[in-house]
């Protein structure tokens, strides 16, 4: 595949692909959503809001600049299974030529294309408001409310921040054994669930809607009661320090006016880069 830079980049880095460790791939899907659309809009104006940002973070001592390479937006077919494959191949290029990548989206269906393309032996850590756990909708299997239990199918996963599933996701969650902390008392349960993640690769997927809707108000599916930013961040320092972070994705945020949630989103990548490179 050939990367091209697009007309925005992440943070406004001038960086080539070669030299790059990390690269942002915008990918506007927007197929499935059954609440609230736009999420096809989302990573551009994540990208647009990650100007208004330093290159030096904060919450882990690190200056990212230098160090991310943004591609133009992916083409995606209007087909779901076909689309899956392109990012599939995308993700696989990225990692055969030793880099992060890092997914922006975009609905949630995305971060299983991008699961396709890492082998069996990758957690997927997942912060997540819903279990997308529907087997179908409508009779579609491929769907944003179905991301979770088809990367469950053959990797292993835990969801962070659920509050909102029927009780046949629970049961199907259950029987394939994935790991779960509720939003509710999220700070207090969230180092012992961590826990077994020592030593594993652990790829993270944030679906925007896990946090509070009072500080990510622009998702397709917002959900009350959600996670903080600090809830987050003590959630990334913990797998940083104990797991081998392989990839990231940033999904389902839509364009909005006050920009609140794209700078969120933006800022939590940075965060992600910082936390991984400070426990090199």
């Amino acid at each position: 595949m050939l990367f091209h830079e697009g007309s925005d980049s992440f943070l406004e880095e001038e960086i080539d692909y070669k030299g790059a460790k990390y690269v942002v791939v915008p990918t506007p899907l927007d197929m499935t959503t059954t609440y609230l659309n736009g999420t096809k809009f989302g990573p551009l104006s994540i990208i647009e809001a990650s100007k208004s940002l330093e290159n030096y973070n904060y919450e882990f001592d690190f200056d990212v600049k230098d160090m991310i390479f943004t591609t133009g937006q992916l083409q995606l077919p209007a087909d779901p299974k076909k689309a899956m494959d392109v990012i599939k191949e995308t993700v696989s290029d990225i990692l055969n030529d030793e880099k992060i990548p890092i997914i922006v989206g975009g609905e949630h269906l995305g971060s299983y294309g991008s699961s396709l393309a890492f082998g069996d032996d990758v957690v997927f850590l997942v912060f997540d408001a819903h279990g997308d756990f529907k087997s179908s909708i409508l009779g579609v299997e491929l769907t944003h409310a179905s991301t979770s239990r088809l990367i469950s199918a053959k990797k292993k996963i835990m969801i962070l921040g659920l509050r909102s599933f029927s009780p046949a996701d629970m049961k199907d969650m259950k029987t394939r054994k994935v790991g779960i902390v509720y939003s509710n008392g999220f700070g207090k349960k969230i180092g012992g669930a961590l826990r077994a993640l020592k030593g594993k690769k652990v790829y993270i997927s944030v679906d925007m809607d896990v946090f509070d809707p009072s500080i990510a108000p622009g998702v397709g599916t917002p959900q009350p009661d959600g996670i903080l930013y600090n809830d987050f961040i003590e959630a990334l320092r913990i797998v940083a320090s104990r797991a081998q972070l392989v990839g990231m994705d940033v999904m389902e945020t839509r364009r909005t006016d006050s920009k609140t949630t794209e700078i969120l989103a933006a800022k939590i990548i940075t965060d992600f880069i910082a936390a991984r490179e400070k426990n090199l």
